[in-house]
């Protein structure tokens, strides 16, 4: 299926499932709350459908590797076109883990990010639950023995391909190494959340198995569950910022 395609589809699951646009919209208001405020354009990679627009309106300029209806731009994350230094944000949504050579995007991000800018991502989280259940229920390859820097040929052959642990990898189990590699980059927040609730929505490709009236409790429980997050998250928030 060609993106296009599978940006249809998708447009049409967040028109009939409400339960989806709420969860989808909570993670656009956190990262929203977590730009920064430096001088320069703002850049959401890998846009898809556009909804961040919902919550952010026209502050952001919204991209895709291919041209397509819901964006502003074409904008390929490993070759950006931005000068040097002249970015304040570059955003992302279940993207990290769709590109081909993170090493080659995260060059790209210290080069045109401003000092104190930011790239600010949502990204699947590979936990020990979560774990076993993208292997068995998710489209996505979920490969956690995989070299977390190099370039993977199989996400290169086409935009909708992944590797659901790569956020895991770079940002968690080799945190160090990015650490060291990238030196103009810090780390400023990471949060690992989504237990319960998200994976009940049925995300964009399989059928709701929660009803509306229990989302109240489950968020409750959800807060509950808050220590258990390195074993049950489905989710993680990262934000990155360019050293002064």
């Amino acid at each position: 299926m060609n993106l296009d395609a599978s940006l249809a589809e998708q447009e049409r699951a967040w028109n009939a499932r409400p339960l989806l646009r709420r969860v989808y919209s909570e993670w656009y208001r956190a990262i929203v709350e977590r730009l920064s405020a430096v001088h320069g354009r703002s850049l959401e990679l890998g846009s898809g459908i556009g909804r961040l627009r919902d919550v952010a309106g026209d502050r952001i300029v919204l991209t895709d590797v291919e041209r397509t209806r819901w964006v502003d731009e074409q904008v390929d994350a490993l070759h950006l076109p931005d000068a040097d230094g002249s970015v304040a944000n570059l955003v992302m949504l279940d993207v990290f883990h769709h590109l081909a050579d993170p090493a080659r995007f995260l060059d790209e991000a210290v080069r045109v990010l401003a000092p104190r800018g930011r790239v600010v991502m949502v990204e699947p989280y590979c936990s020990p639950v979560s774990a076993f259940f993208y292997r068995r229920f998710h489209h996505e390859r979920t490969d956690l023995s995989a070299d977390p820097f190099a370039p993977d040929a199989a996400t290169a052959a086409a935009p909708m391909e992944s590797n659901q642990a790569r956020p895991t990898l770079v940002f968690y189990r080799h945190r160090d190494e990015l650490l060291r590699r990238w030196p103009g980059l810090t780390l400023v927040e990471e949060r690992r959340f989504a237990f319960l609730l998200y994976p009940l929505t049925g995300g964009f490709s399989r059928r709701p198995l929660l009803p509306t009236w229990l989302v109240t409790p489950l968020e409750v429980v959800e807060r509950a569950l808050w220590p258990l997050a390195p074993l049950l998250a489905f989710r993680c928030l990262v934000v990155l910022e360019r050293r002064g």
